[in-house]
């Protein structure tokens, strides 16, 4: 093979491997309504007030992101913190 037809061969390669990685990227949407939760979704998964919220969020058990006043939550977060807070049932307590 000539240096010429490699050269060709590898930019044949090249504008395929673009060709793919554009029809990935259009394809591939990411749905931020899903990750991310507001003050009144939070307040329903929890099943807390608003105060309570609130009080989360300053001890740092919460973290949020605050966008023109309006503060938003990870819904990662929201599973860590009740994961983290997760306390397994002990049978002796209760004389099953």
């Amino acid at each position: 093979m000539t240096n010429t037809q490699i050269l060709q061969t590898i930019t044949s390669d090249l504008k395929e491997l673009t060709r793919t990685m554009e029809h990935y990227k259009a394809t591939q949407t990411i749905d931020l309504k899903s990750q991310w939760l507001d003050k009144l979704e939070v307040m329903q998964v929890l099943r807390m007030s608003e105060r309570s919220i609130q009080r989360l969020r300053k001890c740092g058990a919460l973290p949020f992101s605050k966008v023109h006043g309006r503060i938003l939550y990870k819904r990662l977060d929201i599973e860590k913190l009740l994961e983290s807070n997760y306390k397994k049932a002990q049978r002796n307590q209760c004389g099953c």
